[in-house]
Formats: structure tokens, C-alpha cells, sequence
């Protein structure tokens, strides 16, 4: 608990997303400015964006970490607190877990594997994070490194949890990352691999957001439009915090413009 609270690292996320949503600002003057152009724009702005969304949610788990940590013990308030967490979290598609007792990610308590499989996910957070403050540093094989860790970290999450969407979704958005960032060769195949994720994850969970969303970008990064529609449509909008929004409208008006533009070029 002491490592996973470290103040240190708390404020190291919280620079992290400083970084991120002032990118994000700059990013709209220069496209407003004409300095960048539409495709280079529409590919940073949703990096930019899911990047700061898994940088969020990792400061928000260790505050709430946090606020557990100082309040009264009580095993049989914990165990309730964990059951409503796991619905919230398979409703909303979120991680929201909430620790407790000095265990390292990846160890539970009791061999209780939806707490092993949650420590897990904080803990491959964590790598995208480390990812990501490589990239900062321009230091593209640490960034390739820390990716590697999380996706490794995602794969033990499925190995004792073989459904757990998340796993699955982020896996394949980290290989989609990574694809961003590599040689259009080797892109391909590697978008392939992410798209293969996403897919499962979707067939496992229909209803999980954060695939549909993400699906729906490889899809219209691709084109295909109408399929991009779909994911969107089936989207629960009441399920998307508000920091995503701008990134989820954006891909809405890419798709929309590209339907109809598919739908008169046919006509």
C-alpha cells in the first residue's frame, strides 16, 4: 500500500496529465492555425486522448486507495464496498478498484482473483504510464519496453481471469499505440493484432464502451465508416466521463462526414 501511495508518483501522474491536456490544447491552436493538418491532427488528438484517459483513471484509483487507507477498517464494510465496486466496474467499463491491506500489484488476499485480476490492471496502468513519460523524454525503446510490461501485465490478468473485457480492450489499444509509433509494415499487421483484441473483447461484453469506442477509431482509421457507425450507436453515452467526450464527438463527426460522403458518392 505505502509503494502504491507514494506521493512521489502520485505526483508524477498528475504532471503526466498536465502534460497531456495542455498537448491537447496546443494541438487545437496549431489545427486552428492551419500548422497541422487534418490526419496528423485526428491521429494525436486520440492518442493524446487515451492516453490522458488511462492517466486519469490511475490518479483517481490511487486517491481513492488513498481516502481507504485513512478511513476506519471495518472487513465488513470492505466486503461490501468490494462487491458494489465489481458491479459499477462491469457496468461502466471502468477500473474503479479500491484496495486495501499491504499486498504488491498482482498478489490478493484470500487467492480472491477478481482482486488479483485488479491489482493486475493498476498495475499495467502503471507501464502506460511509464510508456508514456518515455515518449516525453523521446525515448522511444523505454516507451516500446514499458508497453511490452503492459501487455505482458494484461496477459496475466487473462490468464486468471480469461473474460475480463478490459484486459483484453487496453491490451489491444497498446498494441494499437504501439502500431502509431512504428513502420507502416509493420503497422499493418500490428493494427490487425489490436483489431483482433478489440473484437473479442466486444464479443465477450457487448455493451463495454470502452471497445465499441475504440473499435470505432481503428474502423474509421480504416474507412469503414458504416461499421464505425455501429460501434457508436451502440455506445450507452451515460457510460463516457466527460474528459472522453471531445475525443468520442470528434470520431462521431469524422464518421458522420464519411457516411455521408460514402452515401453520395454511391448515389
Amino acid at each position: 500500500m505505502r509503494r502504491r501511495l507514494d506521493p512521489d508518483a502520485l505526483a508524477a501522474l498528475e504532471e503526466e496529465r498536465d502534460f497531456l491536456l495542455r498537448s491537447l490544447d496546443d494541438l487545437e491552436r496549431e489545427h486552428d492555425a492551419g500548422d497541422v493538418d487534418d490526419d496528423d491532427y485526428a491521429e494525436l488528438k486520440d492518442d493524446y486522448t487515451a492516453r490522458a484517459a488511462t492517466v486519469l483513471r490511475a490518479i483517481d484509483d490511487r486517491r481513492a486507495l488513498a481516502t481507504s487507507a485513512r478511513a476506519p477498517r471495518s472487513w465488513g464494510r470492505t466486503a461490501v464496498a468490494l462487491c458494489v465496486v465489481a458491479v459499477l466496474a462491469t457496468g461502466v467499463g471502468w477500473l474503479v478498484f479500491r484496495g486495501s491491506d499491504s499486498r504488491a500489484p498482482g498478489q490478493g488476499i484470500s487467492g480472491d482473483t477478481r482482486q488479483d485480476s485488479a491489482n493486475l490492471l493498476l498495475e499495467a496502468q502503471q507501464h502506460t504510464g511509464q510508456a508514456t513519460q518515455a515518449l516525453q523524454r523521446g525515448d522511444g525503446q523505454g516507451a516500446l519496453e514499458a508497453y511490452k510490461k503492459a501487455i505482458e501485465t494484461y496477459d496475466k490478468v487473462l490468464e486468471i481471469s480469461p473474460r475480463n473485457v478490459e484486459a483484453m480492450t487496453y491490451r489491444g489499444w497498446v498494441i494499437n499505440t504501439i502500431a502509431t509509433n512504428t513502420d507502416a509494415a509493420a503497422a499493418s499487421q500490428l493494427v490487425d493484432e489490436a483489431r483482433q483484441w478489440l473484437d473479442r473483447a466486444i464479443a465477450t461484453d457487448p455493451g463495454y464502451a470502452d471497445a465499441r469506442v475504440f473499435r470505432a477509431i481503428l474502423e474509421r482509421n480504416a474507412r469503414d465508416f458504416a461499421a464505425a457507425q455501429a460501434d457508436l450507436d451502440a455506445v450507452d453515452t451515460s457510460q463516457i466521463p466527460s474528459y472522453m467526450q471531445n475525443m468520442i464527438d470528434s470520431v462521431r463527426r469524422d464518421v458522420q462526414a464519411g457516411v455521408g460522403g460514402s452515401s453520395s458518392a454511391s448515389g
